[in-house]
């Protein structure tokens, strides 16, 4: 099992990668269309809506996160 300090570095590294700027460039775009009310047909839609919201911002904060949280051990 990997130590909280190894899973930090790893998050490092993978926030230095192109794939990683890339992704976060997607997400973001996906995170605009998404609150979009305009798309928002009934309740069942707004409930979905908020499930992507919830998990597109978990995504596009992680880097944030994780900076805080070194910063917090520190």
């Amino acid at each position: 099992m990997k130590t909280r300090e190894q899973v930090l570095k790893d998050r490092f590294e993978l926030f230095e990668t192109d794939g990683w700027k890339d992704l976060m460039d997607e997400l973001t775009y996906m995170e605009d269309m998404v609150k979009n009310i305009d798309t928002i047909q009934d309740e069942r839609d707004l409930w979905h809506a908020k499930g992507q919201l919830q998990t597109l911002g978990f995504l596009l904060s992680l880097e944030s996160a994780t900076k805080l949280e070194v910063e917090q051990s520190e």
